[in-house]
């Protein structure tokens, strides 16, 4: 009897496990800016329109705390401004080698990318969309550029969410964040491939 009432608990208990759901924390903001960052390094332009800083007035608490009274809150904040600073430099060697790759390659992308060759899909990759006006060489320039491109991308995106502790499982949220940036700063002309998967002409 009381292995039957044993047995019985066990299965309710793995019956309740099964039901929950882990959340596994996902760092958007700290991608989002880290991504905006890569790009615009890459790209050489501005994925956001610069916004005026705010005029503040210090508060009269500032002037006149030490630095040694100040509070945990205090501490926290500073903290937390300083780890959000932190996300727009996340690099290392093979990052910083990646970029490099990317920049010497952009000014050839970008000729396929204008004609709409190329596009730039909603997974944070390249893909052909058209090989009208393009002869046997540049055919193959255009599929050498493509598969190196998306190599590259490939071992970024893993890069960085190593850098940013980012769960195996969470990448395609981080692909589709450059995703974005890289259809932001494509040239006019390129097509671009929407949530819904519908592809658009820039």
């Amino acid at each position: 009897m009381k292995t039957k009432r044993l047995s019985t608990v066990v299965f309710m208990l793995v019956c309740f496990l099964a039901c929950v759901t882990v959340n596994i924390y996902f760092p958007a903001v700290e991608a989002q800016k880290t991504a905006e960052k890569i790009v615009k390094d890459i790209r050489g332009k501005s994925t956001l329109p610069k916004k005026k800083p705010k005029k503040t007035k210090p508060e009269s608490w500032h002037l006149k705390t030490e630095p040694a009274q100040i509070s945990r809150i205090g501490r926290l904040f500073i903290t937390s401004a300083y780890a959000q600073e932190g996300a727009l430099e996340v690099s290392n060697t093979t990052i910083r080698a990646l970029k490099a790759s990317m920049k010497k390659r952009y000014p050839s992308l970008m000729s396929f990318l204008q004609k709409g060759n190329l596009g730039e899909n909603n997974k944070g990759f390249i893909a052909v969309r058209s090989w009208q006006g393009l002869n046997l060489r540049q055919r193959a320039q255009l599929k050498r550029l493509l598969e190196a491109e998306n190599q590259d991308r490939r071992r970024l995106y893993q890069e960085v969410a190593k850098a940013l502790q980012i769960d195996p499982s969470q990448i395609e949220k981080l692909q589709k964040i450059f995703a974005k940036e890289w259809q932001k700063t494509a040239p006019q002309g390129t097509w671009i491939q929407k949530e819904n998967g519908r592809w658009v002409r820039k």
